[in-house]
């Protein structure tokens, strides 16, 4: 294989040119003992180094980022939502080489200064603070580089997250790159803004990553739904909290048995596993709540509602409690037979009377539309409107 051409068929031999130039532009600088401005030059060569490696090869950059099958599929998807990130590895890539090149020529040029200051007395204290400076300046750039590499490597794991979607909450994001959701959280800010997610933006509450402005669009609006929704309810309740306030004390406390009653005939009813006996007691329940209700709606029925309140409701509790304590005995004699029968029979009873009531505390509506009902019916008939007289009008 020609030495100039690796990676992929991509041509590095003004790399090799500019390494060379790094070795040479060290080698003078501890030959000379002259290391002013050393880190300097190398920073810009690599700088230099990048910029005419994007300008002769545009296109090498953008297919070395799309090598994986996975990443092709993605961004014809959507093409719109990923920034190119071949210049960036590229970069990285020559801050590890020329940072390699920098520390292990300086370490050597410090090895050398501490050599000849130990045998000849040669070399003195700025020539060492400068050689270990130039070490940890490229220590600094070969870290720099590696980071730059794993995070272009988390990117693309970030990118394999999204799928063809474009939100993922960060907890799948950091199961996706095996870091914290903190860490992420910071990893996608940067990469934000360095334009890796052209479109990308955070919700509200920092919970996901939506990579498309249609999508947060649609979020926001959603969002404002939800938010509308939440003020609607939140005033019904005021409402309905000013209503109760607007109840009189006595009007409330009769409610407030009647809805203790309604959860004691529910609670019976869990209790009680037998079918037949258990639809008797829900019609019950029905029919109960349905009274109260409508004694909320009309406290003038409340007086009507005294017997109920006095006797059948405190009996139907009792009859229920008993049956409860009789199904529970692991022996079922003729006694406790004939005692449940009893009672299911009476049940029977008490929902035909709680029915009644229930029609009387709606008859004031009944007679309303019955009167409604005969008027128009009077009136249709004056019209010659109805029966015979509605046809010959067609006529």
């Amino acid at each position: 294989m020609d030495k100039k051409s690796y990676d992929n068929g991509m041509d590095f031999s003004f790399v090799e040119q500019k390494v060379r130039e790094v070795q040479t532009t060290i080698e003078n600088a501890v030959k000379t003992s002259n290391y002013q401005e050393l880190n300097q030059s190398i920073t810009k060569m690599v700088n230099n180094t990048l910029k005419q490696y994007q300008k002769e090869h545009p296109t090498t950059v953008q297919k070395k980022t799309e090598h994986k099958v996975m990443n092709q599929k993605i961004q014809e998807t959507h093409p719109e939502l990923y920034g190119n990130t071949g210049g960036e590895k590229v970069k990285d890539i020559l801050l590890i080489v020329f940072g390699g090149l920098l520390s292990g020529s300086m370490a050597i040029g410090l090895l050398t200064v501490q050599i000849l200051q130990a045998v000849i007395g040669h070399g003195g204290i700025t020539s060492t603070a400068v050689t270990l400076i130039g070490t940890l300046a490229g220590v600094g750039m070969i870290y720099g580089g590696c980071t730059g590499l794993g995070r272009l490597k988390r990117f693309k794991k970030y990118v394999q997250a999204l799928g063809d979607r474009t939100y993922c909450d960060f907890e799948r994001l950091a199961g996706a790159v095996g870091r914290s959701v903190k860490f992420v959280k910071k990893d996608i800010r940067f990469m934000i803004q360095k334009g890796w997610f052209l479109e990308g933006q955070t919700d509200q509450k920092e919970t996901c990553l939506i990579t498309s402005t249609e999508t947060y669009r649609q979020y926001t609006e959603t969002q404002k739904a939800l938010e509308q929704r939440n003020e609607e309810e939140c005033r019904k309740r005021q409402q309905e909290t000013e209503q109760q306030k607007q109840i009189s004390p006595k009007v409330q406390e009769v409610l407030d048995k009647g809805e203790a009653y309604i959860q004691k005939i529910h609670a019976s009813n869990d209790a009680i596993p037998g079918e037949e006996i258990s639809a008797k007691i829900a019609r019950m329940e029905q029919i109960v709540e349905q009274i109260f209700q409508r004694a909320e709606e009309r406290p003038e029925i409340i007086p009507d509602l005294k017997k109920m309140m006095d006797y059948y409701l405190p009996m139907t509790v009792k009859l229920l409690d008993a049956y409860e304590e009789m199904d529970r005995q692991p022996i079922q004699g003729e006694t406790i037979h004939s005692s449940k029968k009893e009672i299911e029979d009476t049940l029977d009873t008490l929902n035909e009377a709680f029915a009644k009531l229930l029609d009387s505390v709606f008859q004031d509506t009944a007679w309303d539309v019955s009167s409604d009902i005969s008027v128009l019916h009077t009136m249709l008939a004056q019209e010659g409107l109805t029966g015979n007289d509605f046809s010959k009008k067609q006529l």
